[in-house]
């Protein structure tokens, strides 16, 4: 326990800028009411602080141990340490004029030694601030003070997909296709501006409270229109993270293109529905050699419930060689949404009135290039009432019977379609950045 006194601690507060004098001394005053003329004690104090909010925990925690300075980078104060690795730390940061929050992130100074460091933090910002999508994380401003470097991004209040699995257990196929589509159609805007990230995975996939995915995480990231690459100007052959790293990638960083993601995305998929990468054990060196050699356990094993349509998705984005997976991510969307679609005709039931199964179709989102099987002409029987199909008399009662739309059929028509190429569409206009809580 801390041995500060109320006293102490207060300037402590005073001399870290924290708290604006005017609002410390309306803070205080109100306090002094409620104390009725009695000693008020560091505890009561620290708790009416954190009760106000004028204060954060994690203010609390530094100013507790006697530490009152590093709680401002440039014009931003820093409420809470969203995260930190041996790459950088990222804080939740609150602008001292707008009063918006952002995260900033942060490259150590014990970094700035090797220069590598430095061109990564620096092309990661540039990357990002290149790229204006709703699924990507935006960067707002790249500064450096002296030998302080950071960069403003986009605050997302969410889980990234790795923390989201691990707390709530393995994602239903919908879902996990959703993140997936999210994802994809990101990496589709990233790759049409020649940016390969090099670095998918679950952690870099943040979930936000809307059940929007934001890609972050661009320090690995391939410009293609760069002269040399910075795999090669630090003699770094293998970049990205072992257990979701292409074939490709792991023989050379900087020659891969976008199928590399695609891979790597398709290794994401397995994790979100099974809990696992696909190739879990072993050391590195031993797991990057099976992405390049073996083929991982069988989905159906690990979850039966997945349909033969989703494993072809993901066994297509997955393939050793890039050329045998789909050409591009907008591709894959379009098969995403056809498994989509698929999945939900076959698990939900479809009560239809006396319409041809043509016009149910018709109503099912995303569904305009599956193609139903098409239904048997009704035969009349002696009685004047049509067997084999839909009664299309009139019914007294007024119910109508329902129609039952085989499943099967249709997840047979959309397998070809996932296994074989798709010829692309137009490309949609793209929608203009949205700016996630901040």
């Amino acid at each position: 326990m801390s041995d500060l006194s109320a006293k102490s601690f207060l300037g402590l507060l005073q001399k870290s800028g924290i708290v604006s004098e005017e609002r410390l001394k309306q803070a205080l005053g109100n306090l002094s009411k409620q104390a009725a003329g009695r000693p008020v004690m560091l505890d009561e104090l620290t708790k009416f602080l954190l009760a106000a909010d004028l204060i954060t925990p994690w203010h609390y925690e530094k100013l507790i141990t006697g530490k009152y300075k590093g709680f401002f980078i440039g014009q931003y104060k820093l409420l809470s340490l969203l995260g930190a690795g041996g790459m950088s730390s990222v804080y939740l940061a609150e602008h001292s004029l707008s009063g918006h929050r952002r995260a900033v992130k942060v490259l150590p100074r014990r970094k700035l030694a090797d220069k590598s460091y430095l061109d990564r933090f620096y092309r990661e910002g540039r990357a990002a601030a290149s790229l204006n999508h709703p699924n990507i994380v935006r960067i707002y401003d790249l500064c450096n003070e002296k030998d302080l470097h950071y960069m403003v991004m986009e605050y997302v209040i969410g889980v990234d997909l790795n923390q989201k699995i691990k707390d709530d257990g393995n994602a239903t196929v919908d879902d996990a296709l959703n993140y997936v589509r999210q994802s994809a159609d990101a990496l589709t805007h990233a790759h049409a501006r020649n940016i390969v990230h090099r670095d998918i995975k679950p952690a870099n996939l943040l979930l936000g409270a809307d059940n929007s995915v934001k890609l972050l995480d661009l320090g690995l990231a391939l410009l293609r229109d760069e002269v040399e690459s910075l795999t090669v100007l630090h003699n770094e052959r293998v970049m990205g993270t072992a257990d979701y790293l292409s074939p490709e990638q792991a023989v050379n960083s900087h020659e891969v293109d976008h199928r590399a993601d695609i891979y790597s995305l398709g290794c994401t998929l397995y994790y979100l529905l099974t809990g696992k990468p696909p190739f879990p054990e072993g050391t590195m060196a031993q797991r990057i050699a099976m992405h390049q050699t073996r083929e991982p356990k069988p989905i159906a094993e690990i979850r039966p419930d997945v349909p033969p349509l989703v494993v072809s998705l993901l066994a297509r984005m997955t393939k050793k060689k890039p050329q045998e997976r789909f050409e591009d991510c907008a591709q894959l969307v379009q098969a995403v949404d056809q498994c989509r679609a698929a999945n939900k005709i076959s698990s939900a039931p479809i009560v239809a009135s006396n319409r041809p199964v043509e016009a149910v179709k018709a109503r099912a989102p995303g569904t305009a290039n599956l193609r139903l099987p098409p239904t048997k002409p009704p035969e009349t029987n002696s009685g004047g009432v049509k067997s084999g199909g839909v009664n299309s008399s009139p019914v007294k009662s007024g119910v109508e019977k329902p129609v039952a739309v085989a499943p099967a059929a249709v997840t047979a028509v959309v397998q070809r379609s996932v296994a074989a190429p798709i010829k692309p569409t137009a490309k949609p206009a793209e929608s203009p950045a949205r700016v996630a809580a901040t």
